[in-house]
C-alpha cells in the first residue's frame, strides 16, 4: 500500500527516514529543494497564514493518490506505539522513533484513524481553553449555525466536544485515503463558511491562524459523529525545549492558574471587545 504522511513545515527540516513520510513546505518562503511545495496543482497555499498546516492537508487531499494519508508537523510527529521522549536525548534519536509505515498499516487494519494522545484540560472545557487562548470563540458560533443548516447530525457532538475536558489537538491524523478525504471534504467546507463570515482584518498575525485553531477541535466532532474507532500514539517534539519553563507553565495549568502568555491574550481580547 502506498503511504504519504505529510510532514509540514515552513523552513528546512529533516524528514523521518521511513518512505511513508513526505516533507511538504508551506508558506511563502524561498523554495527548499528537499521538500514538496503546497503551492502546486490544486492548492490553497496562499491561505497558509490563516489555515496553517491545513494548506498541506488540502494539497494531500486533492493531489495525492496514496492509499494511506496523514498529517504531522516538522516539530511534532507521532511516535511508535511504545515510544516516549527522553529528556536531553538528541533530536535525531527522537525522530527515529517516528511511527513506521508498517506500524501504521497494521494499526489501520483495526482502527479507522490514528490520532495523537488526547490533551486533558483539567480545570476548563475545550471551549473555555479556546476562548482563553485565542481572540474569540465567534468562529464556533458560525460553525454551529452552519452545521444546523447543512450537517445537522454533527451539532450534538459539536456541543459535546466543546464542553469536554479533553481533545485530540494539533491537526495531526493518519487514515486510509477514503477516511482522510471524507474528513477533508467536510472540514474545508465548514471552514470555508467560517472564512466567508468571520472578519479577521483586525486580528494579529497569531490570531489570524484562526482556521487552523478551530479545526483542532473539529476532528473529534467528525470522529464521534461517524462512529469511527481510533488508535492514539504519543506525540514527539522535535525541537530543543526550555524544560524549566515548560514544567513551570505545565504546573500552573495543572493548578488551574493561567500562564502569563494566556493572560496577555486575554487582555488583548478585552481591548478588542472594548473597541467594538
Amino acid at each position: 500500500m502506498k503511504k504519504q504522511i505529510a510532514v509540514v513545515g515552513h523552513k528546512p527540516f529533516e524528514v523521518p527516514s521511513d518512505s511513508a513520510y513526505l516533507g511538504i513546505q508551506v508558506g511563502n518562503g524561498p523554495d527548499i529543494p528537499s521538500l514538496v511545495r503546497d503551492n502546486t496543482a490544486d492548492n490553497i497555499s496562499s491561505k497558509n497564514a490563516s489555515y496553517c498546516e491545513l494548506t498541506a492537508q488540502y494539497w494531500l487531499w486533492k493531489n495525492s493518490t496514496a492509499d494511506i494519508k496523514g498529517l504531522v508537523h516538522y516539530r511534532r510527529i507521532l511516535g511508535s506505539p511504545n515510544a516516549h521522549a527522553v529528556p536531553f536525548e538528541s533530536i535525531d534519536t527522537r525522530r527515529n522513533k517516528a511511527v513506521a509505515g508498517t506500524e501504521i498499516e497494521s494499526l489501520l487494519k483495526t482502527h479507522d484513524v490514528i490520532l495523537p494522545k488526547s490533551h486533558n484540560y483539567v480545570s476548563e472545557t475545550a471551549l473555555g481553553h479556546y476562548e482563553r487562548s485565542h481572540i474569540s470563540g465567534e468562529g464556533f458560533s458560525i460553525i454551529r449555525e452552519y452545521l444546523v443548516l447543512k450537517y445537522p447530525k454533527y451539532v450534538d457532538n459539536l456541543d459535546v466536544v466543546l464542553n469536554s475536558k479533553h481533545s485530540h489537538l494539533l491537526n495531526i491524523l493518519i487514515a486510509n485515503s477514503d477516511v482522510f478525504d471524507s474528513y477533508s471534504e467536510w472540514l474545508f467546507d465548514v471552514l470555508g463558511e467560517v472564512e466567508s463570515k468571520l472578519d479577521i482584518s483586525n486580528y494579529s498575525p497569531v490570531e489570524k491562524r484562526v482556521f487552523g485553531y478551530l479545526s483542532e477541535l473539529l476532528i473529534d466532532v467528525w470522529v464521534k459523529t461517524n462512529h469511527l474507532s481510533y488508535a492514539e500514539l504519543p506525540t514527539l517534539f522535535l525541537e530543543h525545549q526550555n524544560l524549566p519553563k515548560r514544567y513551570f507553565i505545565s504546573g500552573l495549568k495543572k493548578l488551574g492558574i493561567v500562564d502569563p502568555a494566556s493572560q496577555e491574550r486575554a487582555k488583548l481580547k478585552e481591548q478588542m471587545n472594548e473597541q467594538e
